[in-house]
């Protein structure tokens, strides 16, 4: 049987080291997470910012296509970032056996944000065949 000054002396719960070297990885795990989450709220606004731009230049590609002189639409877009250019008709190919109303244009989209260009053709309805 053991002593009673010897069961006193037994003791029990964690030690100061074990207690900070427990503190010591849970702030590291814990300081990991929030760095994690950090990056991917960062990582959200960024994803969100590209995919504004890309639906106003989508919107400003679509508007391009729709409008033309002879037909005229209001423009809804809600950002005035891209501007819209026509460029002038493109030339008539040269064994074309009839006159046609739907001609071909060349436009431009701008960026007046970065100075980038889009370039395309649409269909131009003229009053008279060419």
């Amino acid at each position: 049987m053991t002593s009673m000054p010897d069961m006193i002396n037994h003791q029990r719960g964690f030690t100061l080291l074990e207690v900070m070297i427990a503190l010591t990885i849970t702030a590291t795990v814990l300081g990991s997470l929030f760095a994690l989450a950090a990056g991917s709220k960062q990582l959200a606004v960024r994803t969100q910012a590209t995919l504004l731009e890309t639906t106003d230049a989508r919107a400003a590609i679509n508007f391009a296509l729709l409008d033309n002189q002879f037909r005229r639409i209001d423009d809804v877009r809600a950002n005035d970032r891209f501007s819209i250019q026509a460029d002038g008709l493109l030339e008539d190919p040269l064994r074309r056996t009839t006159p046609l109303n739907d001609l071909l244009e060349s436009y431009r989209i701008v960026d007046e944000e970065t100075g980038e260009e889009f370039y395309g053709v649409r269909w131009v309805r003229s009053d008279l065949p060419r």
